[in-house]
């Protein structure tokens, strides 16, 4: 846990789900936020946030949990972040 927490070393799983995130057109009109090793999406761009859709957590063994926005709810867990974004899309649909 310590080295993914060294400056320069992003923990693992956040980096490819905001690449994934950036090819949906819905995802791309909100602000990416990470907070405790978690990604949400806002609506506005400093605190208090106004969280728009789900959240996706990487887990340590390179799945994913996907939570529901209100009320919170996991939603199911995925393999890669594409299928991690996929998921977060649904719940709002």
């Amino acid at each position: 846990m310590h080295q993914s927490r060294s400056p320069g070393r992003p923990y693992p799983g956040i980096v490819p789900l905001l690449e994934a995130a950036a090819t949906q057109p819905r995802l791309r009109r909100l602000y990416p936020v990470t907070s405790y090793f978690t990604l949400f999406f806002s609506s506005s761009t400093s605190y208090p946030w106004t969280v728009q859709i789900g959240w996706i957590q990487p887990l340590h063994n390179g799945r994913f949990v996907v939570r529901r926005c209100s009320p919170s709810a996991v939603i199911g867990e995925a393999d890669t972040a594409e299928e991690a974004v996929s998921l977060v899309l649904v719940s709002r649909a």
